[in-house]
């Protein structure tokens, strides 16, 4: 993360947090300025965010405050949003414009802010419809997914302790073609993001045909789409955890498979219910950070948080929002 941070400095980023009435938000947007690693932006009625920085101790100098109470402000936004979206009526436009969360997205869509994070006390679900309401999905991306960046003490695998989990929070039940999406799109943020060599092991719960059922076909089908389309991608499965990311194990589950089994800094889950319970039981059982979910797919940037995220995750989000805000700057 330090080296992450240091990145962030380089051009820090402004960051609009739509619940900075939490107390949690404003210590990790207090700390996100002070360290120079996104320029906060809270969202918010100005005397609610000036009475919620009180409770939490944290002052509130230097950070810029949108006061979503201005009706000029209001009447601004409405008018960016029927600009930038004319096939969208004035009447729908301000109906989404009550939202917070639809605040901050169209501030990201209009240029206002570089990024949004959000999901403290939102579900994932209610900050991706926000977020897609005006943020446009990527040429050729179907729909949107997620990430995590997963900071697990002790760990040793072949970027140290970190490790990127897919589709954990926005994707119940992919198809092939989904989950090989999924694969590409994460290996393209990690190599963008961290500077990685992605190595992609799409899961299951068994390793080259020690089992076999409709989720392993799917699974399967996932493998030749994706290779298919990405073909200089290091990718394999299916694989079970353990085979992924352990090399002694690795060697005996799946002999010959010299590139990702073993190795992978990418695991690509089947489904929600695998991901989503995989990363909280890391998350809790490990004391593992949990960074994220960051979506994939989107023109610009959005992240969400878990609802139990601390100060340091919460943090973590938003120097790598910030990170990936640049990023999207500099592609053609």
């Amino acid at each position: 993360m330090d080296v992450l941070a240091a990145r962030a400095r380089l051009a820090p980023q402004r960051v609009v947090l739509p619940e900075s009435v939490e107390g949690d938000i404003l210590r990790a947007a207090r700390s996100a300025l002070d360290r120079g690693v996104a320029l906060p932006v809270l969202l918010g009625d100005s005397e609610a965010v000036g009475q919620a920085a009180a409770r939490a101790g944290v002052d509130l100098v230097g950070m810029e405050i949108i006061d979503i109470e201005d009706d000029g402000l209001c009447a601004e936004l409405g008018d960016s949003a029927a600009s930038v979206f004319p096939e969208m009526s004035r009447k729908r436009i301000d109906k989404r414009l009550q939202n917070p969360l639809a605040v901050a997205s169209l501030l990201v869509a209009c240029g206002r802010a570089d990024a949004m994070v959000a999901g403290l006390r939102h579900t994932t679900q209610e900050v991706i419809l926000a977020a897609a309401g005006f943020i446009p999905l990527a040429d050729g991306v179907s729909k949107p997914y997620s990430m995590f960046l997963m900071r697990i003490p002790g760990y040793e695998g072949p970027e140290g302790e970190t490790i990127v989990f897919a589709d954990c929070g926005v994707t119940i039940n992919p198809d092939a073609s989904q989950l090989a999406e999924i694969a590409i799109l994460a290996a393209r943020a990690a190599q963008r993001l961290f500077d990685w060599e992605p190595r992609v092991a799409l899961l299951s719960f068994s390793t080259k045909a020690s089992g076999y059922d409709d989720s392993v076909k799917k699974v399967r089908q996932a493998l030749g789409i994706a290779r298919e389309r990405e073909p200089g991608l290091a990718i394999d499965g299916e694989l079970q955890l353990d085979a992924a990311i352990v090399p002694a194990i690795a060697a005996r589950k799946a002999p010959g498979e010299r590139w990702v089994a073993g190795r992978a800094n990418i695991l690509v889950f089947p489904d929600l219910n695998a991901g989503n319970i995989a990363y909280k039981c890391v998350q809790r059982f490990a004391k593992a950070d949990a960074f994220g979910p960051f979506f994939l797919g989107l023109q610009k940037t959005a992240s969400d948080l878990s609802r139990g995220s601390s100060v340091a995750d919460i943090l973590g989000v938003i120097t790598l929002a910030s990170i990936q805000a640049q990023d999207m700057k500099r592609r053609p």
